[in-house]
């Protein structure tokens, strides 16, 4: 007899544990630029943050890119490998999954292309202030979009189904 963790139950749990883990962390860090760093780029003038974005945003970039690959690549096989138990994953993992593929899809049609235009030393005062306006637009929605997927991703660790055989069995 198998043991549960080489059965796809058996890993459906630690990847959901570790989707919650790392879609909590995105969410966190989206969440520190929201409330901390906004403000403060808001109230400095256009080219006294052009100056700190060009000196800062790669160390930003440096934690929350990994951080943001990790988390949709363990979200989105919590989703899958639930469906392998169940044959169809619940509706909280589906929903961490889809609002985490939504914060990438938004930072790198969006958010990364502007962080680019801030870096690229062409932009004016007014440019920059437009921009960043937009920016934090879209910036809200992976907000929003990542606490939806922290929410769903803890959600789905606790009420997952498994399949009979999976039941059945005591692990030792």
């Amino acid at each position: 007899m198998r043991s549960l963790q080489r059965t796809p139950a058996g890993r459906a749990r630690p990847l959901a544990f570790l989707s919650a883990v790392l879609v909590g962390l995105l969410a966190g860090g989206m969440l520190l630029i929201e409330v901390v760093l906004l403000p403060f780029w808001r109230s400095v003038p256009p080219e006294e943050f052009r100056r700190w974005f060009t000196a800062n945003a790669p160390r930003i970039r440096a934690l929350m890119v990994p951080l943001g690959a990790g988390a949709v690549t363990v979200s989105v096989a919590s989703a899958v490998s639930e469906a392998s138990v169940s044959r169809r994953p619940g509706p909280a993992s589906l929903t961490a999954a889809a609002a985490t593929v939504g914060v990438v899809a938004v930072t790198v049609t969006v958010n990364e292309p502007a962080n680019a235009r801030f870096t690229g030393g062409a932009l004016t005062d007014a440019e920059t202030k437009d921009l960043l306006g937009t920016w934090a637009r879209w910036h809200h929605l992976r907000v929003a979009l990542g606490i939806v997927a922290t929410v769903a991703a803890a959600s789905a660790r606790g009420g997952r189904p498994q399949p009979r055989a999976a039941r059945r069995m005591v692990v030792r």
